[in-house]
C-alpha cells in the first residue's frame, strides 16, 4: 500500500514539473512571438503641398511617425533644394507630438527669390515637365536627439490647380547617429 501511494506522489510531482516546464517554454513563445516595438527611427518628412500665390511660397509638409511608440519633436530643420537652388527652409523650436504610427502636418510660408519663383512659374507653365528636389534636415526629440533624413522627389504641378504642385518621392534614407548601416552618401 505504501508503495502504491509512492508511485502515485512520484506521478503527481512528475506531472507537476511537466506542468511547470510547459508553462515557462509557452511562456517563453508568447514572449519570443511578441510585437517589437520600433523606435528611434527618424520621421519621415514629405511636402504634401507646394504653392505659389504672387510671391508668397506655402509648403504643407507631413511629418510620419514610424515608431510604435509616440515622438515628441522640439526643435526641426528642413531645407528643400532643387539643384543646388534653396527652395524653402524652415529651422524652429517648436513641441509637436506625434502618436505611434501617425501624422501631423506644418505649414511654412515663405517670401521665395526670384530665382525660386521663376523656377516655379517655369514648372507652372509647362516649360519643364518636373522639378528634381532633394529634400533634408534632421528633427530633436525628447526621446532620441537629433535625428537626420534626407530623400529625393520630383515637383509635379497639379492638373487644374495652377500654381499649386505636388511630390513623389523617389528615394529615401532615414539617418540615425548610432545606426551600425548608417550611410551618409551626398551624392544620393
Amino acid at each position: 500500500m505504501e508503495t502504491a501511494m509512492m508511485e502515485r506522489e512520484m506521478k503527481e510531482i512528475v506531472k507537476n514539473r511537466i506542468v511547470r516546464n510547459s508553462s515557462f517554454v509557452l511562456l517563453l513563445l508568447i514572449t519570443a512571438c511578441g510585437q517589437n516595438i520600433i523606435h528611434g527611427r527618424p520621421p519621415f518628412i514629405s511636402i504634401s503641398e507646394l504653392s505659389l500665390h504672387g510671391d508668397r511660397l506655402s509648403v504643407d509638409f507631413n511629418i510620419s511617425n514610424p515608431n510604435g511608440e509616440a515622438m515628441n519633436i522640439d526643435g526641426i530643420e528642413i531645407t528643400v533644394r532643387v539643384e543646388e537652388a534653396e527652395l524653402t527652409r524652415y529651422n524652429e523650436a517648436f513641441k509637436l507630438a506625434i502618436g505611434a504610427n501617425s501624422t501631423e502636418a506644418i505649414e511654412v510660408e515663405q517670401f521665395p527669390d526670384a530665382f525660386v519663383q521663376n523656377l516655379l512659374i517655369s514648372l507652372k507653365d509647362g516649360e519643364v515637365p518636373s522639378l528634381p528636389f532633394r529634400l533634408e534636415g534632421r528633427v530633436h526629440t525628447e526621446e532620441d536627439g537629433f535625428l537626420q533624413f534626407k530623400h529625393k522627389g520630383h515637383l509635379y504641378p497639379v492638373p487644374g490647380k495652377p500654381g499649386q504642385f505636388r511630390s513623389a518621392t523617389i528615394q529615401s534614407s532615414r539617418i540615425r547617429q548610432d545606426d551600425p548601416f548608417r550611410e551618409i552618401d551626398d551624392d544620393q
